[in-house]
């Protein structure tokens, strides 16, 4: 699945996506989003899944990122890509994505984002471009034209302040730039995330998170529901999960990724709380790999508005 929290791939995404690269992760039209299309059920061929049967979960990995890499995977009928899915072990995907996100310590990226903020849904999306380091984690990050509170911009270093982002984030403050605490009311007030969050690393660790804790239970951590689908004129897999509970012992009470089938990363991460309402609806519209300048995290950078 932002901070106080759609993606025509360039290169090949925090919350990926992966399940970050799916995953996570972790912004093109407002979020008005078409309805799901869901696939007829079908029989496979057998050599779609059966490729998959018993191979071990790293094995699985390696050959579903060869099939992702050389585009057989897009090729594959409706009925195919789903044999393949079913055929996974639970594990295989985050293996998958963890290798995928490993391959982005810096990347840009674009997206969109709606949460439901004190019980009420932000009906316009907030457009967001974000220049990301995973490690050290810094990242700088502007609210877009066309989308809720457009023309912020936020900087955060954790080797400077780790509880702490600058920027300004609108209101009466106006373009004023200040040390803003990542967990205070004004950034609150924006979203359920903080700063921290964004970045398709945090919708990876997220996943694992709720992965390491179903095993723990004695339950199954693999999706409760595969499907094609159709978002914005783009064929993806939706994978669905069913969570014994909601947060904050798992991250929702239902989480749905949709994974772009050409591209190694999350297209959308939408959740859904225990009583069936949707918290948040990220979609990624763009993912760029980068090696950024120090500049980038600088506020002095001539680009910014600071």
């Amino acid at each position: 699945m932002s901070i106080q929290a759609p993606i025509q791939p360039s290169i090949p995404l925090h919350k990926l996506a992966a399940v970050a690269g799916i995953i996570i992760g972790l912004v093109a039209a407002p979020l008005a989003l078409p309805p799901l299309a869901m696939a007829q059920p079908a029989s496979a061929p057998a050599a779609a899944g059966t490729t998959y049967d018993g191979l071990p979960a790293a094995q699985q990995a390696a050959l579903f990122s060869r099939q992702v890499a050389s585009g057989e995977l897009a090729r594959l009928s409706d009925a195919q890509v789903l044999a393949v899915f079913q055929a996974l072990q639970p594990d295989t995907l985050l293996k998958w994505a963890r290798a995928e996100m490993n391959r982005y310590p810096e990347y840009e990226y674009w997206m969109s984002r709606q949460e439901r903020l004190n019980g009420q849904w932000q009906e316009q999306p907030a457009k967001m471009q974000i220049r990301y380091r995973h490690a050290p984690r810094q990242l700088y990050a502007k609210w877009l034209p066309g989308g809720a509170q457009a023309g912020q911009e936020i900087l955060y270093d954790e080797t400077r302040r780790k509880d702490e982002m600058y920027g300004h984030l609108g209101g009466m403050l106006g373009f004023t730039s200040m040390w803003i605490a990542l967990d205070g009311s004004l950034a609150r007030s924006q979203s359920n995330h903080t700063v921290r969050d964004l970045g398709f690393q945090y919708v990876l660790s997220m996943l694992e998170r709720d992965a390491r804790s179903l095993r723990a239970a004695g339950l199954s951590e693999k999706y409760a529901k595969a499907e094609i689908v159709q978002e914005q004129g783009v064929r993806m897999v939706a994978l669905t999960w069913d969570l014994p509970a909601g947060a904050p012992q798992y991250y929702a009470k239902k989480v749905q990724l949709m994974l772009d089938l050409k591209h190694p990363y999350i297209r959308v991460e939408t959740a859904w709380d225990a009583d069936g309402n949707m918290v948040e609806k990220i979609v990624f519209d763009k993912l760029v790999r980068k090696t950024f300048e120090a500049a980038v995290f600088e506020p002095a950078n001539p680009e910014y508005r600071f």
